[in-house]
Order: C-alpha cells, then structure tokens, then sequence
C-alpha cells in the first residue's frame, strides 16, 4: 500500500497503484470516512492486508469503526473485508444483499452484521447522512456507490477510473488529453456492455449523475477529483457507446505485466 493521503478534511484515502500494460497504472482506493461513526468505503487488494488494517487503526482506531460499506465483492474490493470485520469488532458490513450472500460461497460472512442496501436508501451516521447510488458504469451489477449530503462528496464505484501515465493523489495534476484517453479505455476495458448501450438511456442515466452536483469525486480506480471536474468526465463517458472495447491482453502482454507486477512488489520491500 501507498503512502495514505487526506483528500479532503474527513476524507483519507488508502491507495494501491497496479501497472497495467507497459505504460500506465491503475489506482485501486479504500476510502476512510472520518464521520461520527467512522465508515470504511472498501478494503483493498488484500497482499497489504497488515498495513491497511494498521492504517485503519492508525487513522481512527478498530474499535471506533462502526460502517463498512463494501460497494461490491470484486477481489479488488475485498481483500481485507474478513479481517476487518475480525478486528473491529464494532463495524457492521453494508453491502448489497446479494454480494453478502455471494461472498458467503467462500467465506463465513457473519450475515446478522449486514446491513443490506439498495440505491435509493440511507444510511444515518452519526453526523451525516450517507445516500446509496448506483454508478453509471460498473462491472458488477450489484456496485452501490454513495453520496454524503452533508458534504456532497460522491464515491462513484469503478466509474470515472482511468489508466493514467503514473500515480498521483490529484486528478487534476493529469494532462486533460491523458486523463480523458485514460478514462474512456478503462470505460471500454471495466465495463464493455457501454458500448452496447442504448444512448438515449444512457444519456438519461448521465444526467442523473449530473443532477448530484457532487463537491468532490471519489473513484475507486482514480485520483480525487473536483466536482468542477464532473461535466469533463461524464463527456468521457458519454463516447463510451460509440467506441469499440480493446481486446483482452495477451498471453506475452500478461506476462509483461506480471513482471511489472512482480518488480514493483520487489521493489517496495525494504532492503
């Protein structure tokens, strides 16, 4: 795991940054909600596991943690969700319904911690209020996204994330013309029904995302960003329908990038 940083003044944001390809990197985040009753937005890899629960702790103490949201049950997602719930022994998991019965094929998800939800629904905590949302783009139909309104900060689930040149804590620090290419290729490359879509509909589901006015965006596969940002990145993926998703990697392009892989693990172990 990356150094953490504060994206804003009750936002930490717990990064990882994976090379894709020989010239980019994805970001994968967990997001930790300095709320009256903390909220944990995902939890990783899982390769980090003890540095991400020491951050946890660090941040506001395992003890005080009362919220996982768990936005889906990809591995990206979940790598530390059982220890989490190990450890904090506080924390309720709020997730769809259907990712907690899933996830119970392969480990025992304690389900009387469950807090199931669905878009639409909110969720009280402490000092604010949290807003289930569905992400316009998504992989995995059971992604629940959310939206603070007290602060009007937006957690858009996959949507928005980009492969960018390299890792950076602000998405305004990336060119325009890298950030827009970067973002319509992870688009096509995460969620390749896009350009299947009806673009009237789609459209329609673009503007009620518009229509949340966020102050920030918080992707999980993305810097922090502006909610000035917004317009830009719903024009990104407002092309989605017309484009054409890129092939799946090779066989000789996995294996390059296993190796950028395996070097950057090398490399961030200390000697």
């Amino acid at each position: 795991m990356e150094d953490v940083y504060q994206a804003d003044s009750d936002v930490h944001v717990l990064p990882v940054s994976l090379p894709v390809g020989p010239d980019g990197v994805l970001t994968i985040n967990a997001f930790l909600l300095d709320a009256q009753e903390p909220v944990l937005v995902d939890t990783g890899i899982g390769n980090d596991s003890d540095q991400f629960i020491d951050a946890v702790d660090a941040i506001v103490g395992l003890k005080n943690l009362r919220w996982l949201w768990l936005t889906h049950d990809d591995a990206d997602h979940t790598g530390s969700v059982r220890r989490i719930l190990e450890a904090a022994p506080h924390v309720r998991l709020v997730t769809h319904a259907l990712s907690a019965i899933r996830m119970s094929s392969w480990w025992p998800v304690p389900l009387d911690r469950v807090h199931a939800i669905r878009a639409g629904d909110r969720l009280h905590v402490g000092d604010r209020t949290l807003r289930a949302v569905m992400p316009p783009l998504f992989d995995n139909p059971m992604s629940i996204g959310l939206l603070d309104e007290s602060t009007g900060n937006l957690f858009t689930v996959d949507s928005f994330g980009a492969l960018l040149p390299e890792a950076t804590q602000d998405a305004a620090e990336v060119p325009q013309d890298a950030l827009a290419g970067g973002m319509l290729a992870w688009s096509l490359m995460d969620s390749p029904w896009s350009s299947l879509v009806d673009r009237a509909k789609f459209a329609d589901v673009l503007d009620g995302v518009r229509r949340l006015r966020p102050s920030r965006i918080f992707s999980s596969h993305l810097p922090a960003a502006s909610g000035t940002s917004l317009d830009r990145f719903l024009d990104v993926l407002k092309a989605a329908p017309d484009a054409t998703p890129p092939p799946a990697p090779s066989h000789e392009e996995f294996t390059a990038m296993v190796a950028g892989m395996q070097a950057d693990l090398e490399a961030a172990v200390p000697t």
